[in-house]
């Protein structure tokens, strides 16, 4: 469409159009690459800063989160550290004590024991051994005994209750009933029977193993934990378990006063990931489970796998920082903890302030770029205001001798072709004027030999015109023909594939009793198979006289055809003669195709089937051939359909053939027609078949249906 527009379009404007579109471009092409170009380093020079930006803070993040990770680290593992040593020395005591008191039992001999007061018999605040005998526990030689020999145990438990002020006591229970305790409290449980508590069954079992218990609240509110080992006598026998209560209130303070920084804190988490130790511990809200204080299980899953290490995650419900280190001893797990965004804020603001100096530099440039922009439009503008004048002025001098040559053409295009133009330059446009006096001459002897032509053309036309209704006047035409006979049905069409074709089809009584049908097909197309058709219709017709075999008809009439053949014409010509009364059917075929014939199956059913028979050559192939005639009988009700080759010759757009297969499925599915139905119903299946393709053959068929004997 455009394309067009630019055609149709004067010369003047086209130069116009062409001197514009060639300097405005290079002009825009000069702009637009500036302006690229300007953007570009724009663009570089905001990414570079961009990118500057992101490093300088990543590194700064980077560095800020290895010396926090560092620190928390070196923080927790100072904390374990301590704290273990303090766990491992209670360890040690207990463990001796375990080893002294086996040692009491093994070399009871060599110790002299004392009495040992009960507990009510002591003074509170000051450390005292002390016991009491468990209900049910009788008071037998063999258990003061024992008991003495416990006494023994206060030359090593005072000092190592002096020295330690992590200890609130060392006691025994043992497997006879006595509760021996070297404590400053002189409270007691008539009912208590240590042989029942934890900490005795769990030493108990783990067989000169010590074991660190659960921690627990003691009567004054303060976090404690127990140590406890068993011992045994000579023969291996365990005769009893010695323990120890830590008080844990000192280490937990300790721990909880650290300072990390604005939002550090410390925690401290038992063996199962229970706190022990936390800011919040006091609350009567507080939920000691590890899982209600993480968002997720990451740390979890670290704490189970590690001994030591660091991790971001979600505590409190804040992005932070968490250092863990574990406790040979007991299990527990000391924690330190600081929120990211306090790593990380003196990065983050060095960004921000680093991103407002970008940006700041971006604007600065962008007023410039926008200024010198300004500058390119305004010399744009100015040029292409010259350039318009200038491609005026040019287009002017090239179009003026073209009009003149355009308004002398004009009586040319009138058919004054006697006038010729004034040559009046010796370029390209005085060139074109002298071209157009030569086409003068020529157009006028054109002229002349085409009215010839066209004459010669319109004559052609009508004599073709007048063959065609001269051919389609020999053939019969007039349906129905014989309607007063009630014998038969009889119907034929012949559409040529020109003017005129070389196809044929005759019907016509021999005597009053028999009746002729001819289909024939001659070679070629046009006016040369037309007369030669009407050559072989006139003396098939003529010799076929009565009492005469149609294969001795189609002898004559094949010597006569090849007599003056010198064109190679030839037919091939089908001729059935049918006898009224008696339904026999004589026949010959010259090369043509096999006619179809409805009949009674032996079922009972009727059924279109091809008649497969013996064909002679063609007529006017060779001289003196021999022609056999051939019979059949067809009944009331029989139907014969008779064709040329351009029934199952029709062909599609992609050249496929209408084909034998269709036509008799038409056939067999269109039974009831009757002939002057079926042919035209045949004609629209091949017209619906070849769609849009041209038809190159002649078409022609012929139905005959026997509906009685005649009388």
């Amino acid at each position: 469409m455009r394309l067009n527009m630019f055609r149709n379009m004067k010369i003047s404007i086209k130069i116009l159009l062409v001197i514009m579109i060639m300097s405005l471009g290079s002009l825009l092409i000069i702009f637009g690459a500036s302006y690229y170009f300007m953007n570009s380093m724009v663009e570089e020079f905001e990414h570079t800063n961009i990118t500057l930006g992101l490093n300088s803070s990543t590194i700064a993040k980077d560095s800020l989160l290895d010396q926090a990770e560092d620190y928390l680290v070196k923080i927790v593992d100072k904390q374990a550290q301590a704290a273990n040593e303090k766990f491992y020395s209670v360890n040690k005591i207990v463990t001796q004590s375990s080893m002294y008191i086996h040692s009491l039992y093994t070399d009871s001999d060599n110790f002299k024991g004392k009495a040992i007061p009960a507990p009510d018999e002591t003074v509170m605040g000051v450390a005292s051994s002390k016991y009491f005998l468990v209900k049910g526990v009788e008071n037998t030689q063999k258990v003061q005994d024992e008991v003495s020999i416990l006494s023994n145990s206060e030359y090593m438990f005072a000092p190592y209750l002096e020295c330690n002020s992590m200890l609130n006591n060392i006691y025994i229970g043992t497997e006879s009933g006595i509760s021996y305790r070297y404590s400053r409290s002189n409270q007691f449980n008539p009912d208590y029977d240590p042989r029942v508590r934890d900490w005795y069954i769990e030493a108990v079992s783990n067989d000169g193993n010590l074991v660190w218990l659960p921690t627990y609240l003691d009567t004054y509110g303060n976090t404690c934990i127990t140590a406890a080992i068993d011992y045994k006598d000579s023969g291996g026998n365990i005769k009893g378990v010695v323990a120890s209560d830590v008080a844990l209130q000192d280490l937990i303070d300790d721990v909880m006063s650290m300072k990390i920084g604005d939002t550090g804190t410390c925690f401290i988490l038992d063996a199962d990931y229970n706190f022990i130790a936390h800011y919040d511990m006091d609350s009567d809200s507080f939920n000691s489970d590890i899982y209600a204080h993480f968002d997720n299980d990451d740390f979890i899953n670290m704490l189970s796998t590690s001994n030591k290490g660091i991790i971001e995650t979600v505590y409190e419900g804040i992005n932070s920082y968490i250092a863990f280190s574990k406790l040979e001893e007991t299990g527990w797990i000391f924690c330190a903890s600081i929120s990211t965004s306090e790593v990380t804020s003196p990065a983050d603001n060095a960004k921000a302030q680093s991103d407002l100096m970008t940006q700041q530099s971006q604007e600065l440039m962008q007023a410039r770029i926008f200024n010198i922009n300004k500058l390119f439009v305004i010399y744009f503008a100015v040029v292409g205001i010259i350039l318009i004048l200038v491609s005026f002025a040019v287009s002017g001098t090239i179009t003026r001798p073209m009009q003149v040559l355009a308004k002398n053409v004009q009586g040319i295009g009138k058919g004054n072709f006697d006038h010729k133009i004034p040559v009046e330059s010796g370029d390209e446009v005085g060139s074109l004027a002298q071209r157009f006096n030569e086409m003068q001459d020529d157009l006028k002897t054109y002229m002349e030999d085409v009215k010839t032509a066209t004459a010669e053309k319109e004559r052609i036309s009508t004599e073709l015109s007048v063959a065609t209704q001269i051919q389609s006047s020999m053939l019969p035409s007039i349906f129905p023909k014989y309607s007063e006979k009630k014998e038969y049905k009889i119907y034929a069409t012949m559409a040529p594939a020109k003017e005129v074709g070389g196809d044929f089809y005759d019907f016509f009584y021999v005597d009053e009793d028999h009746l002729a049908m001819v289909v024939a097909d001659v070679s070629g197309k046009g006016v040369p198979a037309a007369l030669f058709m009407v050559i072989g219709k006139t003396l098939i017709k003529d010799h076929t006289q009565p009492g005469i075999e149609p294969g001795t008809i189609f002898e004559e009439v094949n010597n006569i055809l090849c007599e003056s053949n010198e064109g190679g014409l030839f037919i091939t010509a089908y001729e059935a003669v049918v006898d009224l009364r008696s339904g026999e059917v004589r026949y010959v075929n010259a090369g043509h195709e096999h006619p179809f014939l409805m009949h009674k199956t032996e079922d009972g059913t009727y059924k279109y089937e091809e008649m497969k028979i013996k064909a002679g050559i063609v007529l006017a192939g060779m001289e003196d051939m021999v022609y056999k005639t051939g019979t059949f009988t067809i009944e009331p009700g029989d139907c014969l359909y008779q064709y040329t080759d351009g029934v199952t010759e029709a062909t599609d757009k992609d050249n496929k053939l209408y084909g034998m297969d269709r036509l008799t499925g038409f056939l067999n599915s269109h039974m009831d027609l009757d002939p002057e139905k079926l042919l035209p119903a045949i004609r629209k299946d091949i017209d619906a078949f070849v769609k849009e393709a041209p038809q190159f053959d002649d078409i022609t068929m012929l139905s005959f249906k026997f509906m009685k004997y005649k009388d």
